[in-house]
């Protein structure tokens, strides 16, 4: 009979995760560059606010334009902070030896799925 941490181990060879450690980091650089983006443009929108409170004219309709890119914005980072803290957790995960097992049923998620998000948390199964 199996241990219960045995049942969790990943079922990846140490070539695979190697693989997937460096998807991870390609994903994460990816989404911290994005971070910056989103930010600066935040930033940038903040800016052009402050231009209408000190009286540079502007036009009503660009003003609530400006409003509503700033709060897209600030949708798009919330979200890729979010697949950060997702990221940061699979790494977790490859240090405990469990990356690549679904957290939620316990068995293995598809190399195939693992290469479209490999971040995930969930196989299909679970997902559905």
């Amino acid at each position: 009979m199996t241990s219960q941490k045995e049942k969790f181990r990943t079922h990846l060879s140490e070539g695979e995760l190697e693989y997937f450690r460096e998807r991870l980091k390609e994903t994460r650089q990816e989404t911290v560059d994005e971070i910056e983006r989103l930010k600066a443009s935040a930033d940038s929108i903040d800016a052009d606010a402050d231009d209408v409170k000190s009286g540079v004219d502007h036009h009503p309709g660009d003003v609530a334009s400006d409003e509503s890119i700033k709060q897209t914005s600030l949708q798009l980072l919330e979200k890729q902070r979010e697949k950060l803290k997702k990221i940061d957790a699979a790494f977790e995960r490859m240090e405990s030896g469990t990356y690549g097992v679904c957290t939620a049923t316990g068995k293995p998620i598809s190399k195939e799925r693992l290469k479209a998000i490999p971040y995930t948390m969930h196989s299909v199964e679970a997902k559905t």
